[in-house]
């Protein structure tokens, strides 16, 4: 049992990296089965297609990076300011995409190539990371000195997109992760603070 779980993580780690790097298309079951040291038939033992597989990637991202951030925040105690709240998640969240979890990238990066009816399931399992944001959004707005009149929705999508993007266009150079993550959270909270209504 233990072999057959080992040889299910090899692959889901495999094809989380290849996912990342290559796209949905460019990822080849192939290319996952040699990444996980074992032969393209040999992933049919543990899944039935490419796309359980690429769905359970998503799933796994999903969980791995909601889990991250609510432990980054929830650490802080619920009478952290609510802005205290809203700048650990948006640190946590750059960070955790950016320092080489390539489930949380995988996601960022092919979720707008997914199939319909798996793109729908994952939205599902997204609901309660959407949701953790939209709180500590409102919260923000309800605890003062932001800008009320912009909508908490369109603040959460505007953010999360932003967010999610940086994997896409970072490299490692002059700014490392932890400062990449502190200038996001500078661009998104001097910005949402600076306009009071």
């Amino acid at each position: 049992m233990a072999q057959i779980e080992n040889g299910r993580t090899r692959i889901l780690d495999s094809a989380a990296a290849a996912l990342c790097k290559k796209g949905l298309a460019g990822a080849k079951l192939s290319d996952i089965a040699r990444m996980a040291g074992m032969l393209a038939p040999s992933i049919y033992h543990h899944f039935p297609s490419k796309d359980h597989l690429v769905e359970e990637v998503m799933m796994e991202g999903i969980y791995r990076n909601s889990r991250h951030i609510v432990t980054k925040v929830e650490v802080l105690g619920a009478d952290a300011l609510p802005l205290v709240r809203l700048r650990a998640a948006i640190e946590a969240h750059i960070n955790f995409l950016l320092t080489g979890d390539s489930y949380s990238s995988a996601v960022a990066r092919v979720f707008d190539d997914l199939p319909a009816e798996m793109k729908g399931r994952v939205l599902a399992a997204y609901s309660s990371f959407d949701n953790y944001w939209r709180d500590l959004i409102i919260a923000a707005q309800a605890a003062g000195g932001v800008n009320t009149s912009l909508d908490a929705t369109v603040v959460r999508k505007f953010l999360i997109a932003m967010l999610d993007s940086s994997p896409s266009w970072y490299r490692p150079g002059k700014l490392g992760p932890a400062q990449i993550a502190e200038q996001a959270a500078d661009l998104v909270l001097y910005g949402f603070v600076g306009r009071q209504s």
